[in-house]
Formats: structure tokens, sequence, C-alpha cells
């Protein structure tokens, strides 16, 4: 991933170039389970670029997601599902609505997502060339987690960073930033794993906090 941010934050820059007001730096950003991984290779590679860094609820590459997903020590088996060439792609094509429908609502709480959410998640991914790409993340896991170590070996992340984790993870995110950062404050929302979602209230009000 931290391969990729150039591209990713010369994007960006391009496409607020376009607008009225351009997109300047530094700036805070907030990521959300993978969007945190790519947050973090963000923070990592270009400092100079975030002025607050926030993590919500994500197992990351380098930092204990390796671990998570060994799945001999009891750990989660959708990573090596997904890391697999072609396998997921062909079992789940024709099935999109009932995987996210699926796992959505396992990981939130009850009343979360409507029936129109889920269908416009599952819209997003259906086709073998859409969750192609939806699993092409995750088959650079070991990848990225290789980028994060070597980057966060040469200096840590200097920008505050605001770890959120829920009633299901606590404060782990935290606890494996914390070696990895010169300020690191950890929350626990009373959510399930799609804080922003399950609880806005809650997360407007902590982010608020923390960007004051």
């Amino acid at each position: 991933m931290a391969r990729a941010i150039p591209c990713l934050t010369s994007g960006i820059r391009t496409q607020g170039s376009e607008r009225e007001r351009p997109l300047t730096g530094p700036v805070a950003v907030t990521g959300h389970d993978i969007g945190s991984m790519i947050a973090l290779a963000w923070a990592a590679s270009h400092p100079e670029d975030i002025s607050h860094l926030v993590l919500l609820d994500a197992l990351l590459p380098g930092l204990g997601l390796e671990e998570a997903m060994n799945v001999a020590e009891g750990g989660m088996w959708h990573f090596g599902f997904f890391m697999t060439p072609d396998i997921p792609e062909m079992l789940l094509d024709g099935h999109e609505l009932e995987f996210v429908t699926a796992t959505f609502t396992a990981m939130s709480n009850p009343g979360t997502f409507s029936e129109a959410d889920l269908a416009a998640y599952a819209q997003a991914y259906t086709g073998r060339e859409r969750l192609r790409a939806g699993f092409a993340h995750y088959r650079t896991l070991l990848d990225d987690g290789h980028d994060n170590r070597t980057l966060l070996a040469r200096r840590k992340l200097s920008m505050p960073v605001l770890a959120v984790g829920t009633t299901h993870s606590g404060t782990s995110l935290a606890e494996f930033l914390a070696p990895h950062a010169d300020n690191v404050q950890g929350a626990v929302a009373p959510t399930g794993h799609f804080v922003a979602e399950e609880d806005p209230d809650w997360f407007l009000t902590t982010l608020t906090d923390f960007l004051a």
C-alpha cells in the first residue's frame, strides 16, 4: 500500500486543483477498516501531508494483522480466503447481496443498515471483476505489512493519532500503535465495527474533541 500512496496523493491533489478551493495540506485524515490501512500507509510514507490521523476499528498490516489472521492460532479465516486468487470471486459471484448482508449485520448493531443500504453496497461488488477489485487489496496485505514495518522502523508517526476501538476490539488498536507513534490517544466506541454508521453522534463528538 505504501508503494501506491504517491499515486493516491497525486490524484487527490489533481482533483483538488480542478475545484475552486484546491486541497492543500497538511490535512486531518480518517480511515475505517481497510481505509485505516491506507491512512496509516499515507501517514507513514508522507507525514508532511497529515496533521492528525484517526483510525477506526482496524487490524493493521505489520502491526498485529498477521497474527490476527493466523487460523492455526484461532485467527480470522476470511483474510486467507479473500487473499486466494480467483476462488472467492467464483464462489461469491451471484451471491453478493447474501455476502454483504451476512457480514455487515454480523459486525454491527441491529438496525444499522437498511435493506436499501445493503443493496447499494452489494451493487458496488456485483460481478467477478468488481469482486476481484475488492479482494485485490487483501492480496497485498503481506507486502503492506513489510512496507509498514520498514517505514515505521525509520521514523515514528509524528502527528497526533486517535485509535478508536469498539466493544468487541477494545483498546488493541491503540496498543499496537503506541510503540510506533509519538502521541496516540485511544478511545472505545459503544458500537460494533461500523462506528460512524452506528453512533454518529459519539463519533462526531470524539472526532471534534480530538481535532480541537
